[in-house]
């Protein structure tokens, strides 16, 4: 179904998460080094409120700027007879786990979300405002798509729109590391992602309080720029030397 990959635990390794079947949890893959990775979908609370849902798509994404990426699951089943037939249900909740920041996540659908059960399929985030926070957009079976306005309160940001000129113009593949100091993060460029959908190409990044970062920008090819003391709150365009 849905896939998503980030570094949610600021180890510098990418992991892996996918939505499943109804029935089956959705996995959150642990990247361990080496090429090994561990199921650790129960240990950081994902597994269990998850086993009732189809899952599609699906993105790590962090909407309160705290600098610990979230994830966003987009939940429907395939077969509208399933109602009132056997125990489960077409529409169902979308469903938002917030990043705790010690390797484990909260559910937070019910007090972020506070929306009825959806037929959904398609996801996407971008900040669409240009505010620095992170909005929603989700697709939905015979029914309008959804826009999701970010109206929490958030922490500051960075956001950063690479172009390439020596790798690909889009910058695909590039790798960001952001240091602000008190944390270390981790971003890549990728082209689409999640299930059919592709979410707002510009690598945005929470830094909570912090009031600046430094950067490391690895271009596609292996050569690397470095950017000190950016200021939180503002977009940055960087083109390939």
């Amino acid at each position: 179904m849905g896939i998503a990959v980030a570094d949610y635990d600021h180890d510098g390794k990418s992991d892996i998460f996918i939505t499943t079947f109804a029935n089956d949890n959705y996995i959150l893959f642990h990247n361990d080094g080496g090429g090994v990775f561990t199921d650790v979908s129960y240990a950081v609370g994902i597994g269990e409120p998850t086993v009732r849902y189809l899952g599609w798509a699906t993105f790590f994404f962090d909407y309160d700027n705290d600098g610990h990426i979230d994830l966003f699951c987009a939940n429907g089943h395939v077969y509208p007879e399933v109602d009132g037939a056997i125990r489960e249900s077409y529409r169902q909740p979308l469903q938002l786990f917030r990043n705790l920041g010690d390797g484990r996540f909260r559910e937070v659908t019910r007090e972020a979300l506070n929306l009825p059960p959806q037929p959904a399929r398609g996801g996407a985030f971008a900040d669409y405002r240009n505010d620095g926070g992170l909005g929603v957009a989700v697709s939905r079976i015979d029914a309008n798509p959804l826009l999701l306005e970010n109206t929490g309160v958030r922490g500051n940001w960075l956001r950063l729109l690479l172009t390439g000129t020596r790798s690909n113009r889009q910058a695909v593949g590039a790798r960001v590391k952001v240091n602000t100091g008190a944390m270390i993060q981790y971003g890549s460029v990728r082209a689409g992602g999640s299930y059919l959908s592709s979410s707002d190409p510009r690598l945005h990044f929470g830094i909570g309080t912090a009031s600046k970062a430094d950067i490391e920008v690895t271009w596609p090819g292996g050569a690397t720029e470095k950017f000190t003391g950016l200021s939180a709150n503002r977009q940055y365009d960087i083109t390939q030397r």
